[in-house]
């Protein structure tokens, strides 16, 4: 395998590892404060990938325009491209893996 399959395949699958039990501690999350695994594992990687999705969301966002204005979606496409992934990654408490959407009161 070439080192550049290694460079994506192996932070990929350690993604898809990771992940489901991510989920799972979000639904356990609600009333409490977060712990300290739990506030790295949101600076080192829920925070950059964040970071990530809203400079591509803006990207794709910035491309669909010819075809969201005339169907009149601009609102809808600004907010599910740039504004969820740019709330979600610096609204939100660190380590609170909950989107603004569920806790409101704690992204003020």
């Amino acid at each position: 395998m070439s080192a550049w399959k290694k460079l994506v395949l192996v932070p990929a699958l350690s993604l898809a590892v990771a992940v489901p039990p991510a989920l799972a501690l979000d639904q356990e999350q609600v009333g409490r404060e977060p712990t300290t695994a739990e506030m790295y594992a949101d600076g080192l990687l829920a925070r950059p990938l964040g970071v990530v999705a809203s400079v591509v969301g803006a990207a794709v966002f910035v491309v669909t325009l010819p075809f969201t204005l005339p169907s009149k979606s601009v609102d809808r496409a600004a907010k599910q491209l740039v504004a969820k992934p740019a709330q979600y990654t610096f609204k939100r408490p660190l380590g609170q893996f909950d989107s603004c959407e569920t806790l409101p009161e704690s992204c003020k």
